[in-house]
């Protein structure tokens, strides 16, 4: 038994060499949806095509029916993982049912070992014969039940697999390409073994089986739906961003503004958008404009589920590799809990800055009268509930602060000079407090990046009037420095007072509080907050005169645009 391979021979390897190809490179993405139904339908049309060339080198019967056999068996599943990948790419898993994923299995195993056991039963094919066709001898089958049903099988799932990709391709911009290019690659050997199990011949063709032949069209389609219009890539792309069980809504969008897909969350804001359709139809009352760029950044309240929900409406680009724009995905964020915690905010802020202040300034009032009597121990009665209120007065002040710069600190900042921003601070505390020595070294170059320079002068005026008001020296001053090292900024506020105590430092350290370890106001967080917001951070020393030294180390933002004064 001699192979003497001919010109279908290296047609049919050539094909698999192809289809081979295309799906080594899908089995990087075998992770996502439908990419291992692709890989194996591909893999199965290569294989077949390469066993049904080997079998046309063969010249005798017995040879080339023991190739049929094989090429059968591998070309059996291929309805099914062609079924199966057009399921999963249009995103309907839920047709996979139990009974349809028994037939799916019964139709391959069952076909695939009749096939090879066909010589003990002749269900597939019951006689065969070689017919010579200059020097090619091919194959001439007759079919039993066994191939009948399975072609029956086959003209029932591969139609379906056809229509879900052609539904896909007319109703999405997003898809149409890949869904094409998808169709037209399986019409060839759709036709080409429509004509072989019916029988159909051509006179100036030989007997053979022109279906692993036609995959020479094939891989190329389906090597550009995969290199060219990213495959396996742009629907794992959306649906990454959907996720069935969020809170928040996705939509799903082709390049026209119309819906792709959606999530429940979405369906229930948007009122059951119909697939297909353009955005605009299914907008919830209250949605600032009907086009993409009038919803990006807007906030919408809408009633969900019978409860008054808020949500922040963005919307992402979906680009392929070539950076063409092939898509977007709207997200409403639902930040309904965010959006009633910031109106309770609001309400203890305006009943902390004007009830408590209002009554701690009637306790302070009091205070002063008992400061003044004669009796020493209730004057100094009357001085610890004076430090104490004012000292409560000071903390609604830095709450108050805290709630109105919340919004400064975001996911924007900006590159300000310096000194254009602190050397205001060193005349204004020069001018409350002359008995305290103020040194700094400002260089006019020096740069930061901070969520804000509103924020920057606050933080820096809170350390400033620490190191001040705590000051129980006799000489008290404070030093004001700033180093740029190019990369980093550090603003370094040394005194010569009692310093900071260890409890205060770890509480900052740790970056939260707990009921039995928390700090004694909120200047210092602050401070904490303003620069950690920016991605620097708060460190803590010891100044040469046993004060305290606390630095803040910024980004310098030398790489950036131009710094704002």
């Amino acid at each position: 038994m001699v192979w003497d391979p001919t010109l279908y021979s290296v047609v049919g390897i050539a094909a698999a060499a192809l289809l081979f190809v295309v799906a080594a490179a899908g089995w990087q993405h075998r992770t996502e949806p439908g990419a291992k139904a692709f890989i194996g339908l591909i893999t199965a049309l290569g294989a077949w095509a390469l066993v049904y060339g080997i079998q046309l080198g063969f010249t005798t019967l017995d040879a080339q029916l023991a190739w049929q056999r094989v090429a059968l068996a591998i070309g059996g599943p291929v309805p099914t993982l062609w079924f199966l990948f057009a399921v999963q790419y249009t995103n309907r898993d839920a047709w996979l049912t139990r009974p349809v994923r028994a037939i799916m299995l019964l139709d391959s195993a069952v076909f695939g070992l009749l096939t090879l056991t066909n010589p003990s039963h002749g269900l597939v094919w019951h006689d065969a014969s070689l017919v010579s066709y200059g020097t090619l001898q091919a194959l001439d089958i007759a079919f039993g039940p066994g191939y009948l049903l399975h072609i029956a099988y086959t003209y029932v799932v591969t139609p379906i697999g056809f229509g879900l990709l052609a539904v896909a391709a007319l109703r999405s911009t997003l898809y149409r390409a890949q869904a094409g290019l998808l169709v037209v690659g399986a019409i060839p050997p759709l036709v080409a073994n429509a004509a072989f199990s019916l029988g159909l011949r051509w006179t100036s063709l030989p007997p053979v089986d022109f279906t692993p032949f036609a995959f020479v069209i094939t891989g190329p389609c389906f090597a550009l739906a995969l290199f060219r219009f990213d495959l396996l890539e742009r629907v794992p792309v959306a649906r990454r961003k959907i996720v069935a069980d969020a809170d928040d809504g996705f939509v799903v969008l082709d390049e026209d503004e119309r819906i792709v897909t959606f999530n429940p969350s979405a369906a229930r804001l948007l009122d059951d958008p119909i697939e297909g359709r353009p955005l605009r139809e299914h907008l919830p009352a209250g949605s600032d404009g009907a086009t993409l760029t009038a919803l990006d950044g807007t906030t919408l309240t809408a009633v969900v589920g019978q409860q008054q929900r808020v949500y922040d409406v963005t919307c992402s680009t979906l680009s392929d590799h070539h950076d063409r724009v092939v898509g977007y995905v709207l997200r409403y964020r639902n930040v309904t809990d965010r959006h009633r915690y910031e109106k309770r905010l609001k309400v203890a802020n305006r009943v902390l800055r004007h009830n408590l202040r209002n009554r701690m300034n009637v306790i302070i009032g009091w205070a002063e009268e008992l400061r003044e009597r004669d009796d020493p121990e209730v004057a100094a009665a009357g001085e610890r509930i004076t430090t104490t209120a004012v000292d409560l007065v000071e903390l609604g002040s830095q709450v108050r602060l805290l709630v109105e710069t919340a919004d400064d600190v975001g996911e924007t900042t900006e590159r300000v000079v310096l000194r254009d921003h602190l050397e205001p601070l060193l005349n204004r505390l020069r001018e409350s407090h002359p008995q305290v020595a103020v040194e700094a070294d400002l260089p006019s170059t020096a740069t930061a990046v901070v969520p804000s320079a509103k924020l920057l002068v606050i933080a820096v005026e809170n350390l400033l009037q620490n190191a001040v008001e705590h000051n129980d020296a006799e000489r008290p001053w404070v030093r004001l420095v700033v180093e740029d090292d190019g990369e980093h900024t550090r603003i370094r506020v040394a005194d010569n007072g009692p310093g900071i105590p260890d409890d205060e430092r770890a509480v900052l350290r740790r970056g939260s509080e707990t009921p039995l370890e928390h700090g004694s106001g909120l200047g210092l967080w602050l401070v904490h907050w303003t620069v950690t917001a920016a991605g620097g951070e708060v460190s803590f020393g010891e100044s040469d005169a046993d004060g305290s030294v606390i630095t803040l180390t910024l980004p310098s933002g030398t790489d950036g645009g131009a710094a704002s004064a």
